[in-house]
């Protein structure tokens, strides 16, 4: 098993037995495509050294970051497990420690994999793919514009509050 805890610059990995058993203590690698390919091949020889018939990816999501590394695995034949992190946060809970650091994350994606959580559906391709980044773009665009709107309000506000706006009548 490989439990991966993504990020924006560098994910952190951990590779375990299906039992929990570290083969591999957690290490960083690049989450650029160069360091998702390095860490595929790193696999790959891993797999032939203890002669593992299958491996599971697991990924904790995290925005967008984990994608790319998905869509990696599932080309190269890897089963993958996506996490949400409010599951491993609950596996957190179970193992009773209530810090919050990358390397318990990544022993709380290994319980995770263990008690058989997370989905395995794969992420949306060609004009799937292209609908979920355009509707998540416009979905940004809209909030940015509510933003600015409010913010505009705002000063108008402020600097109109000298003003008197209606005449009251008594």
């Amino acid at each position: 098993m490989v439990a991966v805890d993504a990020a924006k610059y560098t994910h952190k990995a951990m590779i375990c037995t299906f039992y929990g058993d570290i083969l591999v203590k957690p290490f960083e690698f690049d989450a650029s495509l160069t360091g998702i390919k390095k860490i595929g091949e790193y696999i790959k020889s891993l797999k032939k050294v203890y002669k593992m018939q299958e491996v599971v990816v697991g990924v904790e999501t995290t925005g967008h970051y984990y994608e790319d590394l998905v869509r990696h695995c599932h080309s190269e034949g890897y089963h993958v497990r996506i996490l949400n992190a409010a599951t491993t946060a609950k596996e957190r809970e179970t193992l009773l420690n209530w810090s919050k650091t990358d390397n318990l994350d990544l022993m709380a994606i290994v319980q995770s994999l263990i008690h058989g959580r997370g989905t395995s559906s794969e992420l949306g391709k060609g004009k799937v793919f292209e609908l979920q980044k355009l509707t998540r773009a416009r979905r940004e665009l809209v909030k940015e514009q509510t933003d600015t709107k409010n913010l505009i309000r705002s000063y108008i506000d402020t600097y109109f509050s000298r003003v008197p706006r209606k005449k009251h009548m008594d």
